[in-house]
């Protein structure tokens, strides 16, 4: 009788063990950086005036941690929307120009922005506060023009910049 014991334990442990390693592995999130290859933009032939017409200023950006942060004081940051596909403006400390695109509906889409080595000390936080401007700017995915601000949404439709008319 001991030995059916036995053996029946033996058996489970070997289904169990088995079973352990047949498993799938575990799913890893998709990152908004490798989601943002496989959006496919169809340009627009002209953007709308509200988005061009305009140069807007940064008023709240999610710092890419999810959480919803205001502008540094004593620090600017600027979009201005060019027809031709270009964008430019101050991250902050430094200046950039870079191309986005348009889709319907509301998609938007921009190349992350290269800017110079320039380091700024002041304001306090102003060059983290431009790395995550920069990344949100790469993760936009829909935009729309809202009680007169710009706001710009992620994959998820979160949004993580909002701007205000200058």
């Amino acid at each position: 009788m001991k030995v059916l014991y036995f053996a029946c334990i033996g058996l489970l442990l070997l289904v169990v063990i088995m079973t352990g390693c047949t498993s799938q592995p575990a799913q890893t999130p998709a990152t908004p950086a490798a989601t943002a290859a496989q959006v496919t933009v169809t340009p627009m032939v002209t953007p709308p005036p509200s988005l061009t017409s305009t140069t807007w200023n940064l008023a709240w950006f999610d710092d890419t941690n999810g959480m919803w942060s205001k502008v540094v004081d004593g620090s600017n940051v600027t979009a201005t929307f060019f027809a031709e596909g270009r964008v430019t403006g101050s991250g902050g400390c430094n200046g950039y120009s870079t191309d986005y695109q348009l889709g319907e509906p509301a998609i938007i889409w921009f190349r992350r922005p290269l800017v110079p080595d320039h380091l700024c000390q002041t304001p306090n936080g102003v060059m983290s506060q431009e790395s995550e401007y920069f990344t949100d700017l790469s993760w936009a995915e829909t935009y729309s023009v809202t009680n007169g601000q710009l706001l710009i949404f992620d994959r998820t439709n979160r949004k993580i910049l909002q701007f205000d008319p200058s």
